[in-house]
């Protein structure tokens, strides 16, 4: 489940743990949406559920204890994924055959809310109780459902030229809004201090839209996707985030930006 080998070699490992988190979780579906789950999870990479781990990692957490956030923001990222297919146009979806053309968008529609109720099951069952961290993570966590919503309204509303409608889904697309979450949620789970936190939550932003902008670019060399990048990197580089964390950061932001 999950495509490991669209991430980056720094994630790759942080990747895989998540996804086997998400293997072994005790939720039954119906054979029809284990199906689309599966497919859901086949065109996907775990990029939010990685960045988890690495920020509550980079800010001296314990990464065992976030992985019910990052399962829980991974199942988060496809709840969002599957509802951009039915309010977005082809032409700003990257992936290449879409759920709901497979199983209708009744089906797609169903699937995507089975994906917001695993991550809420999720957090609450299997995070640590009576945890204030953990409490704050999954406020956050259902604020970011608000605010995808509100942005998605914004984009089909949003005017129909080309290019414009490219930028809009950059700076208000899914991942604008998961990557941001992912960063927060780990330097969280780590009680990282506000302006660490701060800082990782703004750079996620950046890190969303060079990865929306990377995408469009279908493989093609981005300027603008690296131009966002270095904003990112600039923006943590002034944070007091410890400097081999910060080459990892660097690392992670320009490998984006290249579509890998």
């Amino acid at each position: 489940m999950g495509r490991l080998d669209l991430i980056l070699p720094l994630l790759r490992e942080r990747g895989a743990l998540a996804l086997e988190y998400l293997n072994g979780a005790d939720v039954q579906f119906s054979d029809m949406f284990e199906r689309i789950m599966r497919h859901s999870f086949g065109y996907a990479d775990p990029l939010g559920a990685s960045l988890v781990l690495w920020a509550c990692d980079a800010c001296g957490g314990d990464t065992r204890s976030a992985l019910p956030l990052a399962a829980s923001v991974e199942c988060f990222q496809r709840f969002c994924a599957l509802h951009d297919e039915l309010q977005l146009p082809p032409t700003v979806l990257p992936e290449p055959k879409t759920t709901s053309s497979i199983w209708g968008l009744a089906q797609t529609l169903n699937a995507g809310d089975a994906f917001h109720a695993m991550c809420l099951e999720l957090l609450g069952r299997d995070a640590v109780h009576g945890d204030e961290r953990t409490l704050d993570a999954g406020i956050m966590v259902a604020n970011a459902v608000l605010l995808g919503v509100e942005r998605r309204d914004r984009l089909v509303r949003s005017a129909r030229g080309h290019r414009r409608r490219r930028m809009r889904v950059a700076h208000d697309g899914t991942q604008v809004v998961t990557l941001s979450l992912s960063l927060r949620v780990g330097a969280r789970m780590a009680e990282a201090s506000p302006e660490l936190s701060g800082s990782l939550e703004r750079a996620g932003r950046l890190l969303g839209i060079v990865v929306q902008l990377a995408s469009q670019a279908r493989g093609k060399s981005s300027p603008l996707a690296q131009r966002y990048a270095r904003k990112a990197v600039e923006l943590v580089e002034r944070s007091p985030l410890r400097a081999p964390y910060q080459s990892e950061f660097r690392e992670i932001a320009y490998g984006l930006a290249a579509g890998n």
